[in-house]
């Protein structure tokens, strides 16, 4: 209890009567807790005259605690206004006039306090946009508070900043009032500027540059490329996500192979960077050719992790180079022919490939004696030093032009040339071209005549350009040369004192105005191609160039002309290049989807119809593989002419590669069925034309042709998918025997689909594990002992069950998937034969496994080492492998196929043709292949006792193999008296249904078992 105060206050009451005086005082009460008590106290006086306090005691103890709070929140808020980085103001939630502003504010904005409050933020002017103040008016009427809003203002020395607005409602002294924070947003709005600006203007580098990229997650084989990245790889352009493979998918097989080897190299560390082109093949066909620079980045362990690479379309500098490479021909008879001096020297050492007889007539060496020689050991250049300093800006520069330096003659003399140097690929390798111009005399003479006017006149008049001089002012002629006379026809008396307008050489008054006015604004006029008419009126192209010069005092132009005729000429050769085929002189591809488009815009306008053939030549390839390219583009090219002669001129023939051909059939009348014979007339008339016999160098040649065509337009409206109609319709014809005319229909569209979904199920056969191998034992009827078994392959298809591969084969080669499950076939067949030899059931020596090989499979460059692998994983000795080639492998590059099968030889893999006497080319070719045992097709088997010719076939086969020392062995034997006729003929050797089916290779391990051990019954397995 606070007494002291107590007593005070009685006294006070005593002292100085009040009317009512209170008095706020505290007492502790016996719990000890805390209480704030009012005292109200009044002096009374009784009838006695005594005098008394008359008072009255209330607990406040709760309204102090809440002022008491009240100035402990007040001293917070205070202290967070002073210490907060932001702009904190509080205002009249009704007039919006400033209460309070902190020192944040002051500095964001350079208002005081004292100029602050009491004003309102229009007053201060604050605000640049009304629309924005506006609309958080509207906000804060409509939720009572602001978060996230931004806004404009304008600071007190005029500058702007962009500010964030958080509002809320408070009291204050018992009146409304809102508590703002402004947060200064403005550096980081101009950072996030920045970087939006950084970012577009990659984007844009990037898309100027025509470059995709690529990211490679290395662990989980995620890619992701830029939109163009995918576009190069004929996908959607758009941005990719997905599997590493899926990305690539459209990379032609031995460009993979390419890429892989050179991942390999950088994960060795055998090079340091990534850099690789090969070539992406759209679902259309078209091929780009792509170059990629990437960089491999690794973990803190070291393991690959990512690559990140860049994508360029170099698709048309490929082109540019296989069109270089054509005229290579054309280089050899100019280097030769050229009255120029030129040489060819190795980069490193300056030894001298090749020299022209230009170089042997200036310079005195015969070929003989100066190729193989460096220019070094010749003594060829004056100055050693220069001949350094060239190299090196040769190296730097890519190119020299016209440099002069100095040379000694086989004789010693010393001769001065223009030399001008480039850089050349020959056989992979790279040398320097450099071609020498003479001007030993011209230098003399120029040294002799420096000072006088003859130097220049000389200059003036030899000049192979066109060279005059005329007034700047009003256009007169002063002087012209003898190219001038060459180029216009005019002579100098034609033109002296006349003007240009006289002459009217120029027929272009566009690029008359153009040339004055780039005279005007520059001065000068440096190479503009014009166009002009000579004396004889005929019209030349014209590289033009003019410089300003003073003679006598006089302004006048030097104008120098060349003529370009011929380049144009040339470009225009290269322009007609760019849509025929080099070979046919045909529209190309190209070309044909150009006018295919026109054809259909006009016949639609027209209600006409039209149709479009496509055409193979059956076998061609036969052509190429066996007598020779030469001779299959004489073929070709008698084809253009039989198909030109045999269409009208308003039809269109065209090439699109390799042996297809498209006939364009344009303005026929008719309704469907009458168009459908006349165009189906037109197509049997070309495959009779097509199968006339040829004489190409001595040799009668006959072709057949599959034709198959779509109309117009009732197959399509576009030329894409008419061409992938006539396409179908192509393979349909091809399918059904060759020879053949097709006409689409829808159903052909549904084989097609049902070809591709067989190839996509296949795609995922191998990985999905629905493949399987059965064995086919191959027995001695002598003994009736098994002597060996042919590994064959079926598929547990999900859907249709097990299929064999006549299904399924040609799908496998043409996809390109041969390789792939051919080596699974041969590795899981070694495996399954060494556990036939572990388990003592067959000897190495007396019994052979058979696997069949496909021709691309043999051709691939990695084979040999591939069944060098299989043997090696699998343990099984290399002579019980018997690897079943056929013709198809023959006849494609004899000399390679020779030189693998001798290597597997070596090791001791055995070969056998298969479906031997079923080709043309089998004598041809088995003389020199190191076969050890012919197979005797099973369609000779199957009516040698019912067909004469197939008999005697079978008899020539066993008595030719028994002549060259070679082993028979008959497939598709299923007849006692079919095995009887073979013997009896020296064939002791078959497989076939007479014997057993061809089995897993559970039940082949229990056939050997029940056939080739010691105790097995010797009755037959059927028994």
């Amino acid at each position: 209890m606070d007494r002291p105060r107590l007593l005070r206050y009685f006294r006070s009451i005593f002292a100085t009567p009040p009317a009512s005086k209170p008095i706020a005082h505290h007492l502790h009460w016996p719990d000890n807790s805390l209480h704030w008590l009012e005292l109200k106290g009044r002096l009374h006086t009784d009838l006695q005259g005594r005098r008394h306090i008359l008072g009255t005691v209330r607990d406040i103890s709760l309204q102090h605690d809440e002022r008491h709070n009240l100035l402990n929140q007040d001293e917070i808020v205070s202290n967070a206004l002073r210490n907060t980085p932001d702009a904190v103001v509080i205002s009249e939630l009704a007039g919006g006039r400033f209460v309070e502003v902190n020192a944040g504010f002051e500095s964001l904005f350079g208002w005081s306090k004292k100029d602050t409050i009491g004003r309102t933020p229009d007053e201060l002017g604050l605000w640049i946009d009304p629309l924005e103040r506006d609309q958080l008016r509207e906000q804060l009427a409509r939720h009572g508070s602001l978060s996230d809003f931004e806004a404009h203002l304008r600071k007190r020395d005029g500058s702007l900043c962009s500010c964030r607005f958080y509002s809320a409602p408070i009291e204050l002294h018992g009146q409304p009032c809102l508590v703002t924070t402004l947060r200064d947003m403005s550096q980081q709005r101009v950072q996030e500027q920045a970087l939006q600006d950084s970012r577009e203007r990659l984007a844009l580098a990037l898309e100027s540059a025509m470059l995709g990229t690529w990211d490679w997650h290395i662990p989980s084989d995620t890619l992701f490329g830029s939109a163009r990245a995918a576009a190069l790889h004929g996908l959607p352009a758009q941005s990719f996500q997905g599997n590493f493979r899926m990305f690539f998918a459209s990379v032609h097989e031995d460009d993979r192979e390419q890429m892989r080897r050179t991942y390999r190299e950088l994960l060795s560390g055998k090079r340091d960077d990534y850099h690789t082109t090969y070539r992406s093949r759209f679902s259309t066909g078209e091929v780009h050719h792509l170059e990629s620079t990437a960089r491999l980045y690794r973990d803190a362990a070291g393991n690959p992790l990512r690559m990140t690479g860049i994508l360029i379309d170099i698709t048309e500098r490929v082109v540019r180079e296989q069109h270089l490479a054509a005229s290579e021909e054309k280089f050899a008879t100019l280097f030769h022919a050229s009255p120029a001096p030129i040489c060819v020297s190795r980069i490193d050492d300056g030894e001298f490939l090749e020299i022209n007889p230009s170089f042997t007539e200036v310079f005195g060496w015969q070929p003989d004696e100066i190729v193989g020689h460096s220019a070094q050991a010749l003594n060829f250049w004056s100055d050693i030093g220069q001949r350094r300093e060239l190299f090196d800006q040769l190296a730097r520069d890519q190119v020299l032009d016209n440099v002069l330096a100095l040379f000694h003659t086989k004789h010693g003399q010393q001769l001065t040339c223009l030399i001008s140097s480039r850089y050349i690929q020959v056989d992979g390798q790279r040398y320097i071209t450099t071609s020498f111009h003479d001007i030993t005399r011209q230098q003399q003479a120029a040294q002799a005549l420096q000072a006088s006017e003859e130097k220049f006149a000389k200059a003036f008049h030899s000049s192979p350009d066109a060279i005059s001089i005329f007034e700047r002012g009003g256009g007169r002629f002063i002087e012209v040369n003898e190219g001038f006379r060459r180029l216009t026809g005019y002579s100098t008396e034609d033109v002296i004192g006349r003007t240009l307008g006289d002459l009217n050489l120029w027929i272009s008054p566009e690029q008359r105005q153009q040339m004055a006015e780039a005279l005007e604004r520059n001065g000068r006029l440096p190479r503009r191609e014009m166009h002009l008419l000579d004396r004889d009126g005929q019209l030349k192209f014209a590289e033009v160039s003019v410089e300003s010069i003073t003679l006598n005092g006089c302004d006048c132009l030097l104008l120098t002309a060349r003529d370009i005729s011929e380049l144009k000429e040339a470009q225009a050769q290269i322009q007609h290049l760019a849509y025929h085929d080099s070979l046919t002189n045909l529209p190309n591809r190209a070309l044909l989807l150009d006018r295919l488009t026109q054809q259909i815009a006009l016949l639609t306008r027209h209600d006409l119809r039209g149709a479009v053939l496509f055409l193979d030549l059956d076998h061609f390839k036969h052509i190429n593989d066996s007598l020779g390219h030469p001779v299959g583009d004489a073929v070709l090219r008698m084809v253009t002419s039989r198909l030109q002669a045999s269409v009208r001129r308003e039809d269109t023939v065209a090439r699109l590669g390799g042996d297809e051909f498209v006939v364009l059939l344009s303005g026929l009348e008719g309704k469907r069925a009458q168009v459908i014979r006349q165009v189906h007339l037109v197509a049997e008339q070309l495959r009779r034309r097509l199968a006339e016999a040829m004489l190409i160098d001595g040799r009668h040649l006959q072709l057949t042709t599959s034709i198959g065509i779509a109309l117009i337009p009732d197959h399509g409206t576009s030329s894409d998918d008419l061409l992938k109609r006539a396409d179908i319709a192509l393979y349909r014809a091809k399918d059904s025997g060759r020879n053949s005319i097709h006409v689409f229909r829808s159903h052909m569209q549904a084989l097609v689909s049902e070809r591709l979904l067989l190839e996509n199920d296949l795609r995922q056969a191998l990985p999905r594990q629905q493949f399987r191998l059965v064995f086919q034992p191959q027995v001695d009827a002598r003994s009736q002992k098994i002597i060996g078994a042919e590994a064959l392959l079926r598929w547990q298809h999900p859907q249709r069950g097990e299929l064999t591969p006549e299904r399924f084969m040609q799908v496998l080669e043409e996809s390109g998937l041969i390789q792939e499950v051919g080596l699974w076939v041969l590795r899981n067949a070694c495996q399954a034969c060494a556990w036939f030899l572990d388990e003592a059931l067959i000897e190495p020596d007396n019994f052979h496994l058979c696997v069949n090989i496909s021709p691309r499979q043999f051709r691939h460059y990695d084979f040999v080492e591939d069944v060098e692998n299989c043997l090696k994983a699998s343990a099984l000795p290399a002579q019980t492998l018997k690897l079943e080639i056929t013709e198809g492998v023959a006849i494609r590059n004899i000399e390679d196929t020779i030189h693998k099968m001798q290597r597997l030889k070596r090791i001791g893999v055995a070969f056998a043709m298969d479906d031997f006497g079923t080709g043309y080319s089998s004598l041809t070719y088995l003389k020199r292949l190191p076969v050890d045992t012919l197979k005797i097709d099973q369609s000779f088997i199957h009516d040698a006792l019912l067909n004469s010719n197939d008999g005697a076939i079978v008899r020539a086969i066993i008595a030719m193999a028994h002549s060259l020392g070679l082993q028979t062995i008959a497939e598709g034997v299923e007849e006692t008296e079919q095995l009887d006729f073979l013997q009896q003929e020296g064939c002791h050797l078959y497989q076939g249904y007479l014997f057993s089916r061809a089995i897993p290779p559970e039940d082949f391990h229990a056939l050997l078992t029940a056939t080739n051990t010691p105790d097995a019954s010797k009755k037959n397995v059927h028994e």
